[in-house]
């Protein structure tokens, strides 16, 4: 039975077996700076981006030898990787040297019960971890934008051995030219110009504002005529409602301020009050509503 659990299944038709060429100084450095060992991340399986879950990046594995402290990637005078110290002696395995590049997470198989029964039935009998499904690791925003990569799940193992002895594991490989930074407001934003209100708390009193644009993961807001912003710091939770112009096209977001200034501010999603209660935002949510402002003038 334990075999039986363990064994990896074909990867679904029409996915190829994880291969991998030795990626460039720029795209190793990317990899390095974004997804380093000990990084807690995000990330969605199969491209549904509506299934977001926590991971941390526990090693990499390189050339099937297991890297757990970030010292044992040697770097250059500008970040960029040149070769690994690998194995109990810890030989240098330099860059040109190296087949195969692995990224190591842990099996959070368990975390898809806390999916309603269709999220969960998307993801097929046998879970998120068949070998040669996807999975998109997103990394914390940087200057630049969201650090994104999409890998292949190579296997799921028990490790034997080392630190994480008895810990369930997945192994993935990155396709990296898939590694990219995504300015998401700019890719995604949709211009408002509606009126919205602003609540600190469910029951305060509303602020008038208006809606400047809305994108996949934000929302920004601008003054009314005549009005100002609240103070707010990074992270305050607010509520938001706008008015698409009639009681069925009204939406009530939750969310958590993201930066806030007198003449903007804007908000990270979290939730959508829908059917009588606070639900997770989903991407038919944000579809819906991007819709609506699309039409709005229509």
């Amino acid at each position: 039975m334990f075999k039986l659990l363990w064994s990896n299944p074909s990867p679904p038709k029409g996915r190829e077996e994880a291969g991998q060429a030795v990626p460039d100084g720029d795209r190793l450095k990317m990899l390095a700076e974004h997804f380093p060992i000990g990084r807690k991340v995000r990330y969605f399986p199969e491209y549904q981006r509506d299934i977001v879950f926590h991971t941390i990046v526990i090693a990499w594995r390189v050339n099937d030898q297991d890297i757990y402290a970030r010292e044992a990637i040697l770097r250059d005078a500008e970040g960029a990787p040149q070769a690994f110290l690998v194995g109990e002696k810890k030989a240098r395995l330099p860059l040109d040297r190296v087949k195969r590049l692995q990224l190591m997470v842990p099996d959070t198989t368990d975390m898809e019960r806390s999916l309603d029964y269709i999220r969960r039935a998307s993801l097929g009998r046998n879970g998120q971890f068949v070998r040669g499904n996807a999975i998109t690791l997103i990394a914390a925003v940087c200057r630049q934008g969201i650090p994104s990569v999409d890998t292949q799940v190579d296997s799921r193992i028990l490790m034997k051995s080392g630190p994480f002895a008895d810990n369930q594991m997945v192994l993935l490989s990155p396709d990296f030219d898939t590694l990219a930074i995504a300015d998401q407001r700019k890719k995604a934003r949709v211009q408002g110009r509606i009126p919205a209100r602003l609540y600190l708390k469910e029951d305060a009193p509303a602020v008038a504002c208006l809606l400047g644009d809305f994108s996949d993961l934000s929302l920004r807001l601008v003054p009314a005529p005549g009005q100002a912003l609240p103070a707010l710091k990074p992270n305050d939770k607010v509520t938001v409602v706008l008015d698409l112009g009639d009681a069925a096209s009204g939406y009530r977001l939750r969310g958590g301020v993201f930066r806030s200034a007198p003449e903007a501010c804007v908000i990270r999603l979290r939730q959508l009050y829908k059917d009588g209660d606070y639900a997770a935002l989903k991407t038919m949510d944000v579809l819906e509503i991007k819709t609506g402002l699309l039409n709005l003038h229509g």
